[in-house]
């Protein structure tokens, strides 16, 4: 075989590779800008991701916003009998966000801002957060995915979250295990989901579930331990909230 036949065969193989990319693949140096300014703590229980920087949003699971109410018992003293009574009174403690920066091995800083519950929608275990402070420091905007997308079996996932908090910015990546699920958590309805086999745990719950693309396809709602069964909400139903809030003009 002559040397010229080798080089076309090898420039046809090449083609061929760069064919089966996708042409605006997610490569490790946008990856990596785009989880450092997007992903954040979520009240130091959850994960979170910035989908707009000028509305300063920020797309989370419902269920991490329920973790800043709790029931406490008040006791009071009647003055005039001196008898004791206990109410239960429901005490809900300010939300924030948080951002860490790294220095080597250890944490130099940490940006803390409070937020509010822009809208949420618990049938679907989705929240949108609106951080109050309006002098946060500069971050950018996760895209969401376009309506086309599908969810098939076999197309690969990132995950993208904040594993136990103390490992914040942590990606794991998989594939699409099965496109739709409809489980319920014991909230007395079902979700609707896609179950994927990128690696997640506790504190990574809210955060955001990439194609290979780089834009927002799910956030993370639940999963199963000890093995690689992660579920999460489609992005469709965080496009239906937005609409619903009247926030629309983020993903058109």
């Amino acid at each position: 075989m002559t040397n010229s036949v080798l080089q076309s065969l090898s420039a046809a193989v090449a083609s061929l590779f760069l064919l089966a990319l996708p042409a605006n693949a997610w490569d490790i140096d946008k990856m990596n800008e785009q989880i450092e300014k997007t992903n954040v703590i979520v009240s130091e229980i959850c994960s979170g991701t910035v989908i707009d920087v000028k509305e300063r949003l920020v797309l989370t699971a419902h269920h991490c916003t329920t973790g800043n109410i709790r029931e406490v018992e008040k006791r009071e003293v009647d003055e005039k009998t001196g008898d004791v009574h206990v109410r239960k009174v429901v005490e809900k403690t300010p939300m924030f966000i948080s951002v860490w920066k790294y220095g080597e091995d250890s944490i130099v800083s940490e940006q803390k801002y409070s937020a509010v519950i822009r809208g949420y929608d618990a049938a679907t275990d989705v929240a949108i957060l609106q951080v109050v402070d309006t002098d946060w420091k500069p971050m950018m905007a996760a895209p969401l995915a376009k309506d086309s997308y599908q969810y098939k079996r076999g197309k690969p996932v990132f995950a993208v979250g904040n594993p136990g908090i103390l490992f914040d910015n942590s990606v794991t990546t998989g594939i699409i295990s099965a496109p739709q699920r409809n489980l319920d958590f014991g909230s007395g309805h079902k979700i609707p989901l896609f179950q994927h086999s990128a690696s997640t745990m506790g504190g990574s719950s809210g955060g955001a579930i990439y194609n290979d693309e780089g834009e927002i396809i799910g956030t993370l709602t639940g999963g199963m331990r000890g093995v690689d069964i992660s579920l999460s909400v489609p992005i469709s139903k965080t496009k239906a909230l937005l609409k619903k809030i009247g926030l629309e003009k983020i993903y058109q």
